[in-house]
């Protein structure tokens, strides 16, 4: 189960004690101290959320530092000119110098305040000029303590920018998906184009689908999906299916509108890390034989591998070369005999 330790951050008077507490009593009351939220009152399953209020007075400057070094994400949260003038003058720059490196949620609050200012222009004109200076701000939202507004959606935003980071997938600055990234999409791609003609057919993407998602895709979503990326580029999709370009392209779209949790729903499916290295326990699996015995393949085992000797054999020799197998995707951390298991064979 993942924990997330939230640290509510901000100047006197911007509502941020009333964000934390109405997003667990629902009504404005006096500040309530440290709270733990279990998985079953959170926005995200199997995570249980810690939100801490802090104190922006220099008396309490020594707690407030100790609180964000504790913390793996931070709410920034304004209300006024003043307080989002201190975000980048004060606040960002403050993270910096205790040398934290998490993701930062920028929140401006009491929108109930400020009605004639639409959200649209509030992004536009206060929240994407701060997020392009500081990478490390996660997400951006508007909210109201007062009436209830977002309050969920910012906590959300919180837990999921520890739970499914964005920064190891997508450089902001380039709009593109990192080359880790790819290099994953391109295994997972080859991985589930089971007939090897560079393109995921459509029974192939809903093999895809009931993998990674477990639930069907039917033929009108296909189809939009399609429409989608035939949109943004015409080599996504051809009569065979998907290309390998139109796969990435497809993660990339995710990613840039903020669904990055379904990028990381592929990618830990295929048993990769948040680091986007494949996991321990997958390059090398606990395989134990009993002393005195001995392992062999069973009669399935050898159909796999002959099956997948047969599909690689693309001039039937019976021979595989080097060049056949050179361009596809390997784990970066191929078997070798040190990492084999021990077999021990009767005497």
């Amino acid at each position: 189960m993942a924990t997330v330790r939230i640290c509510v951050c901000g100047d006197e008077g911007t509502g941020k004690s009333l964000v934390k507490d109405t997003f667990v009593t629902t009504k404005i009351q006096p500040t309530l101290p440290q709270i733990t939220i279990p998985p079953s009152i959170g926005t995200l399953e199997n995570v249980t959320t810690t939100v801490v209020d802090t104190s922006a007075i220099p008396q309490e400057r020594a707690s407030l530092n100790k609180e964000i070094r504790k913390s793996n994400v931070i709410l920034l949260v304004y209300s006024d000119h003043y307080s989002y003038e201190r975000v980048a003058l004060f606040w960002l720059p403050h993270f910096r110098s205790l040398g934290v490196n998490v993701p930062v949620v920028l929140c401006a609050n009491k929108s109930d305040q400020n009605a004639k200012t639409s959200t649209e222009q509030v992004v536009e004109d206060e929240m994407l000029p701060v997020m392009a200076e500081f990478k490390e701000i996660d997400s951006c939202i508007r909210t109201s303590a007062r009436e209830h507004h977002n309050i969920n959606e910012v906590f959300f935003l919180c837990q999921k920018a520890v739970t499914d980071p964005i920064a190891p997938l997508f450089d902001s600055k380039e709009c593109n998906l990192k080359p880790a990234c790819v290099a994953a999409l391109q295994r997972i791609f080859y991985l589930c184009d089971h007939d090897q003609d560079g393109h995921l057919s459509d029974q192939e993407i809903r093999d895809f689908q009931i993998k990674c998602f477990g639930k069907p895709l039917d033929d009108l979503e296909l189809s939009n999906i399609k429409e989608t990326l035939e949109k943004h580029s015409p080599e996504a999709v051809t009569e065979k299916g998907l290309t390998q370009s139109g796969f990435i392209l497809l993660n990339k779209l995710f990613a840039e509108k903020g669904r990055h949790e379904t990028v990381w729903l592929i990618l830990r499916t295929f048993h990769y890390t948040d680091s986007l290295s494949l996991h321990s326990s997958f390059l090398s699996p606990k395989f134990e034989v009993p002393p005195h015995s001995s392992a062999e393949l069973s009669p399935a085992g050898y159909r796999f591998f002959v099956d997948l000797f047969l599909l690689f054999d693309k001039d039937n020799d019976g021979g595989l070369t080097l060049r056949s197998l050179r361009p596809h995707p390997r784990p970066p951390h191929p078997m070798d005999r040190n990492r084999l298991p021990r077999i021990h064979r009767p005497q």
